[in-house]
């Protein structure tokens, strides 16, 4: 090989070794993960306060028909606390969120975009488990105080509530 050739060879491999690589995002991954799955179990726990904690202090919560009003946080607990005490689909408990096909990419040190899906699980007829609604949520989410929270958490029905 010529001196030349091995020359920019070395140049090449220097060059590719002092580029940045991308941040170990394992544990914001984490975090954010926890903080998608803490959202159903304060509901499933009727943790209303809890839930409203989940998002930051200007953070909104969007669910149900398109062109609903955004909620704050702690607005947002208080809808979920009148909406499971009302009951008006006569779900029975106990109840659970079950979350899959979750994806989420970086916009900044702290700021995500998330999507993911969810069943809502009630007991039937039987006492064994029936999916009784699918969702879909969109999430721009923060980083404030040091943990992960919701600037915007979109709730879509992909499968309806029976009536």
């Amino acid at each position: 090989m010529s001196a030349r050739r091995f020359g920019c060879l070395g140049a090449a491999a220097l060059l590719a070794a002092c580029q940045p690589a991308d941040p170990d995002r394992s544990d914001d991954r984490a975090d954010i993960h926890a903080l998608l799955v803490e959202y159903g179990r304060t509901l499933d726990a009727r943790d209303f306060d809890g839930f409203a904690e989940l998002f930051a202090h200007d953070g909104v919560y969007v669910a149900g028909v398109p062109g609903a009003e955004p909620l704050s946080g702690p607005e947002a607990g208080e809808a979920m606390r009148r909406t499971f005490a009302d009951n008006a689909l006569g779900f029975a408990e106990p109840n659970y969120h079950l979350f899959f096909n979750e994806t989420v990419a970086f916009t900044g040190r702290d700021s995500a975009t998330a999507t993911s899906q969810s069943l809502y699980m009630v007991p039937g007829e039987d006492g064994a488990p029936r999916a009784a609604m699918m969702a879909r949520y969109d999430d721009a989410l923060v980083r404030e105080g040091g943990r992960w929270k919701f600037g915007r958490r979109t709730v879509r029905g992909q499968m309806p509530a029976p009536r």
